[in-house]
């Protein structure tokens, strides 16, 4: 049985980077009776840019699971980081948050679905995001929701949205209406959420939301279009793929070589039903004098055009008749 000063002593190691690992393997050797040192660490132990210790604890506390474990984790998880002058520091201090955050969803006593909700209306969070993938409380959905626009926390705010299921939807399609605009523009946040709402709703979708994807194929945003489509050709029958499809034709005028990129991919994917989409496109562009080698140094749609319609034309070869 170990002792009282032997754990307190595991537990100041911690502190020390070249002994902190053996010494979380020690205090969960030693199991439940570590706990109380455990909590008081975290109680005294001041953030610092340095967070690998304070993580090391959480860490234990998740693992050996008791009350007051998780009345510690639920402190750690609720902290005001904004008190915390240092932005460093700060920085430092909210991976450990986000990690106790995580840990609840460990635990099934009810002041952990209560701690999570008040935490998801608050600053997004990655444990947050992660702890409701687990759970799945259709109640943090709103909030969810509106951090797909947060760069850093957007996939694992989708992960925990699909986990959810159809609940998500009607919160989906409510904030796919809302733009937020600043000088009368949308804003890029608002743009990049009503983009990432469609690929949700696509990997939650049927053929009740083929609507909503066609609806959004004359967005005047190109992800938003380009979300649109995509989900279009994942649900939609062949006249509706084909429709996706002339958007992914317009893709290739994209600005962004990745999106050129990806339009291209699903012209490939799909050349049984788009190939007189692309013949009649490399037609009109010849007929306005489009040159197939622009001076720009990148590649011309033009030549992107002619290089599927070569993949056709390969296709073509061992059969006399065209599917369609």
């Amino acid at each position: 049985m170990a002792t009282k000063r032997g754990i307190q002593e595991l537990t100041r190691q911690l502190l020390d980077p070249s002994r902190s690992n053996a010494a979380l393997l020690g205090l969960l050797e030693i199991g439940r009776e570590a706990v109380p040192a455990l909590a008081e660490f975290l109680r005294t132990a001041k953030p610092s840019t340095v967070a690998e210790p304070r993580l090391l604890a959480v860490e234990a506390l998740s693992l050996l699971r008791t009350g007051e474990g998780l009345e510690a984790l639920c402190a750690v998880a609720t902290e005001n980081l904004a008190a915390i002058p240092d932005p460093a520091v700060r920085l430092a201090e909210e991976s450990v948050v986000s990690r106790a955050a995580r840990a609840l969803a460990e635990f099934a006593e009810p002041q952990v679905r209560t701690t999570l909700l008040q935490l998801v209306r608050g600053k997004p969070l990655l444990g947050v995001a992660e702890a409701f993938e687990r759970i799945k409380d259709p109640r943090a959905l709103p909030a969810l929701v509106y951090w797909l626009q947060e760069d850093f926390y957007a996939q694992a705010a989708e992960r925990a949205i699909v986990a959810t299921g159809h609940a998500a939807v009607p919160w989906l399609l409510a904030y796919l209406k809302q733009r937020e605009t600043a000088y009368d523009l949308e804003t890029g946040a608002s743009q990049r959420r009503r983009a990432l709402i469609l690929e949700v709703l696509a990997n939650l979708g049927g053929a009740h939301l083929v609507p909503v994807f066609e609806h959004h194929l004359d967005d005047p945003v190109e992800d938003v279009r380009w979300g649109a489509a995509r989900a279009l050709v994942q649900h939609g029958n062949n006249d509706q793929k084909r429709q996706a499809l002339r958007v992914a034709l317009q893709m290739l005028d994209s600005s962004a070589n990745s999106r050129r990129v990806e339009g291209e991919e699903l012209l490939a994917e799909h050349l049984h039903l788009c190939a007189d989409l692309v013949e009649e496109e490399v037609r009109r562009r010849r007929a306005q004098g489009e040159s197939e080698k622009p001076l720009a140094p990148r590649e011309s749609t033009l030549e992107i055009l002619l290089r599927l319609r070569g993949k056709i034309e390969s296709l073509r070869r061992p059969t006399t008749q065209c599917k369609t």
